[in-house]
C-alpha cells in the first residue's frame, strides 16, 4: 500500500490509499502519474483527511501528456503548483474545474506554451482573489505589493513587489479567458516573469510562499 495525495472536487487535497500491485485489465500504465483525469470509486473516508477507493478509472486518456516532455512537464508544474499552494482537507471547486479543463487543454491543444500562465490567471479570478487595484498607478507611487495586492510608495524591493510597468501588465491580463491569454504579445521572458508572479501572489494569498521545483525543468523545455 501507498498513500497518494489527491486534489478531488469536494474535498480538497487529501490522502488516498493505493494497492500496489494490481494485476489485469484494470492495472494502467501511467494511471497516477501528475495530473491524470480520474474517477475514484467507492471513495470512503477512513480518518481525517485519508481516505480508500474501490477503483480508479479514467476520464481521459491522456498519452500526449504522459509520452510528450514539454506536456508532462506542465503537467508536473500544475499539479506542483496546486499541491504546495493549497492547504489540504479546503474544498476549491472552482479552481478544481480550472484545473481540469487546463488538463484537457494540456492533452489536446495544438499550441501549449502559455497553458501554464492562462490557467494561472484563471485561479485568481477562481479563487476570489481579483486584485481592486486600479490597472494604472496612481500619481507618486512606485511599485505594487503582491502580499496586499495594492499601490505603495516606494521602490521595488523583493519578490513581493511589481515595478510600476511590471504592475500594471499584472493588472491588465486578470480576467482575461484561455483564448485572450494565447493572443497576447508575449515574449518567452516576458511570460515566464508573468508565471512566476502569479504563483507568488496565490501563494502569498491562499498559503506560504513555496518554491516550485519542476519549474526550471518547464522554462527549459519551453525555452524559444
Amino acid at each position: 500500500m501507498s498513500i497518494l495525495r489527491v486534489f478531488s472536487r469536494e474535498h480538497g487535497i487529501v490522502g488516498c490509499l493505493v494497492r500496489e500491485g494490481v494485476k489485469g485489465s484494470r492495472r494502467s500504465r501511467n494511471l497516477y502519474a501528475p495530473l491524470s483525469l480520474l474517477d475514484l470509486v467507492g471513495l470512503k473516508l477512513i480518518k481525517e483527511d485519508l481516505f480508500k477507493f474501490d477503483r480508479a478509472e479514467r476520464m481521459l486518456a491522456q498519452d500526449l501528456t504522459t509520452g510528450e516532455v514539454p506536456r508532462g512537464a506542465l503537467a508536473m508544474f500544475l499539479a506542483e503548483f496546486i499541491l504546495r499552494t493549497l492547504d489540504g482537507g479546503t474544498p476549491h471547486a472552482d479552481l478544481f474545474d480550472a484545473l481540469w479543463r487546463a488538463s484537457h487543454r494540456i492533452e489536446q491543444a495544438t499550441t501549449i506554451g502559455r497553458l501554464h500562465l492562462a490557467f494561472l490567471v484563471e485561479s485568481v479570478a477562481a479563487t476570489g482573489l481579483m486584485p481592486d487595484a486600479p490597472q494604472a498607478a496612481p500619481p507618486g507611487f512606485g511599485r505594487f505589493n503582491l502580499a496586499t495586492a495594492e499601490w505603495e510608495s516606494g521602490p521595488p524591493l523583493g519578490e513581493d513587489y511589481l515595478s510600476v510597468a511590471e504592475a500594471e501588465h499584472f493588472l491588465r491580463i486578470q480576467g482575461m479567458n484561455f483564448d485572450e491569454v494565447q493572443a497576447e504579445t508575449l515574449s518567452h521572458d516576458a511570460r515566464n516573469l508573468l508565471v512566476l508572479q502569479h504563483v507568488r501572489y496565490l501563494q502569498l494569498h491562499l498559503s506560504t510562499p513555496r518554491p516550485i521545483r519542476s519549474w526550471e525543468v518547464l522554462s527549459a523545455v519551453l525555452a524559444p
